[in-house]
């Protein structure tokens, strides 16, 4: 798989390449957690939609609430690269 971030973050060669591998880890690492996040969260959320049952409307509505804040926070974790690609490219 190539590097979704690749050619649009800034280049920081400057500090020196070691410097480079470490930011650009941890930034992938941080990256990866935020979408492991993501997903448990709207895992979670269809957990307690399924359990709340039509007994219980508002607790269905907080589950509704639930999955697609999840869901947006996934959908838009995985299209990153894409978006900060397009932001930079409008701004510039």
């Amino acid at each position: 798989m190539d590097n979704p971030i690749d050619g649009i973050i800034p280049d920081f060669t400057i500090f020196g390449a070691e410097f480079t591998n470490i930011w650009q880890k941890l930034f992938a690492g941080l990256w990866g957690l935020a979408i492991i996040a993501a997903i448990v969260f709207l895992i979670m959320g269809l957990f307690k939609l399924g359990s709340s049952g039509e007994t219980n409307p508002q607790g269905v509505a907080e589950a509704k609430k639930q999955i697609i804040r999840s869901a947006v926070a996934l959908g838009g974790l995985v299209a990153l690269g894409v978006i900060v690609g397009a932001v930079i490219a409008i701004a510039s």
